[in-house]
Formats: C-alpha cells, sequence, structure tokens
C-alpha cells in the first residue's frame, strides 16, 4: 500500500523549520521516519502536510559540550551505536543503541524522533529519565529546555508544542564515579520492549550519592522507579541492596497483561533487569563489585 498524498516541505534550517511549524495548518514532522513512514504506508497516518526536517544539517550532530551529552536532532541510533565517546563514557546509552529494532531502522532513525514519539516501549526516554536528562524544543519565542521528568505525558503525547521542533537532548556528562546500564527483555531482535530498565548512579567515597532509574514499557510512559532511587541513596551497595531495589522497581511498576507475557511475570523482569543493570553501573563506576544475585 502506499501512502495517501501529502504536501512536502524541506526547510534547510532551524529557523525555517520552525517558520513552517508556525504558518502550516496542523504540520506533521519528519526525521527518521521510524514510525511515521511505516504508518504512512498503511495509512494509519495520513498527514496534509509533512515537514521533512532531514535537509537541516545544524541537527546532526553527537557530541560532548559544556558539560553535557548532546545529542541533535538527526542523530541516528547507528551514530550512538559507532561512537568511541559513547563507548568510552556512556555505559547506558552504549547498552540500548545496538538492542533498537535491527540495522536498517538503526542508520535511519533518530533518537530524538523516538523520544518524541513518547512510544513507552521506546528506550530512549527511560535512558533519558534514568540521566535526569532535557529535550530542548525550538519555536517561535526561541529554546526551551523541557526536563524528561516533565516531558511524557500519556503514551504518545508529551509537553511539546504545536510550534515546536525537538532540535537536541542532552544528558548530564558523567561524574568521576559514575556508571550507568540499560538492560532489556524482548522476544527477538526487531521487537520493541517487553520490559527495560536504565540506570544511573554516582558514587562518593564508595556511597551511592545518586541514583535515577528508568522503565520502558511498564506503565503508561517511560517512567522513573522514584521508591528504588530514594532507597540506593546514601547507601554502599551490596546484594541486599540492590535486591530490595529491584523490588521496589517492580512495585512501582504497572504493566499490563498481553501476549508476549503477564503483568506478573513483566514486574518480576523489572525486579531482575533493575538488579542487572544495577550490577553494571556499579562495576563501570570502577567503586565496586556486587557479587550478583540473578545471572546475565
Amino acid at each position: 500500500m502506499k501512502s495517501a498524498p501529502f504536501e512536502h516541505h524541506e526547510p534547510e534550517t532551524v529557523d525555517e523549520a520552525v517558520s513552517l511549524l508556525e504558518s502550516l495548518d496542523d504540520p506533521t514532522i519528519l526525521a527518521g521516519g521510524q514510525s511515521l513512514v511505516p504508518m504512512l504506508r498503511f495509512r494509519l497516518a495520513n498527514p496534509d502536510v509533512v515537514v521533512d526536517i532531514n535537509g537541516v544539517d545544524s541537527l546532526d550532530y553527537l557530541r560532548e559540550e559544556d558539560g553535557h551529552l548532546r545529542l541533535g536532532a538527526l542523530a541516528r541510533h547507528a551514530d550512538v551505536e559507532d561512537s568511541a565517546l559513547i563507548d568510552e563514557k556512556y555505559g547506558s546509552f552504549a547498552d540500548a543503541a545496538p538492542l533498537v529494532a535491527d540495522p536498517q531502522i538503526r542508520n535511519r532513525g533518530t533518537v530524538v524522533g523516538s523520544v518524541a514519539q513518547a512510544d513507552p516501549k521506546g528506550d530512549w526516554g527511560s535512558i533519558l529519565l534514568a540521566h535526569e536528562g532535557d529535550v530542548i524544543a525550538t519555536g517561535p519565542d526561541g529554546d526551551r529546555a523541557i526536563p524528561a521528568d516533565e516531558f511524557f505525558l500519556l503514551p504518545y503525547d508529551t509537553t511539546l508544542g504545536e510550534q515546536e521542533l525537538i532540535t537536541e537532548i542532552r544528558v548530564p556528562a558523567p561524574e568521576a564515579n559514575e556508571g550507568s546500564a540499560y538492560h532489556k527483555l524482548k522476544r527477538k531482535t526487531g521487537d520493541y520492549a517487553m520490559a527495560g530498565v536504565g540506570v544511573r548512579l554516582v558514587f562518593d567515597d564508595g556511597v551511592i550519592e545518586s541514583a535515577g532509574i528508568g522503565m520502558t514499557a511498564v506503565d503508561i510512559t517511560n517512567a522513573r522507579a522514584t521508591d528504588a532511587e530514594e532507597h540506593l541513596e546514601g547507601e554502599r551497595p551490596s546484594p541486599d541492596l540492590f535486591a530490595k531495589a529491584g523490588e521496589l522497581a517492580a512495585e512501582q511498576s504497572n504493566p499490563e497483561s498481553d501476549e508476549h507475557g503477564g503483568a506478573d511475570y513483566k514486574e518480576r523482569m523489572v525486579d531482575v533487569l533493575t538488579q542487572r543493570a544495577l550490577g553494571d553501573a556499579a562495576e563501570r563506576a570502577g567503586t565496586v563489585t556486587v557479587e550478583r544475585r540473578v545471572t546475565q
């Protein structure tokens, strides 16, 4: 099936793109097309106007700058997967990138596009939450930073304004004793997550100073496991501590039963994945190795 006809615009600058969003009636933004193109093909989406931002070269970047990791709106999943910077310093990003869909999708799909889609089964939203990152939205009044905690409202619904374009996501650059990780359960290559957990730990003299945990596919949006975070902070890592954190994360999750598994099973997977991610994050922080009660 072919898509229905639509009006196609190809801005070359952010200003042009924002101007189009301001002037056109109900435009749809196209970046990697990971979600939009299949929906167009099967006519599940029938936009009258598409603003294709792939010609805005200034949005194609992945770099560390001003104390943050910054990913422009055209940074592809494959860019993250192939980045030496990511491999060296950002464990959760390095874990997640090769788990997104398949190589063809990763070569074209964008990290920002995935965040903008706000699918609760998307991986990057959980990592953004775990790292307490920001979404940078550019509109007629300029740029504004939206904390990840305030971005996701409902499935496929966010606090982004109708005339705004997400130009960047950013997370703080890692501190000296920081580690992060992402673990995901899926049936086969290319599937969305049945459950996923992203973790970021910052240590001070062997004590967990700050903890961030984001969960995938177990609530109506990507969600933080705040009870588990609070349980971890101020404590020294141990198998008992991580087991209790996994239990608290599972209790705070709200999965639904579907053809892939029951809600009870998914809650148990949140427990297991949380413990695995905590173990990896602690090791990557370079401060401790915690005996694991759950196998890899």
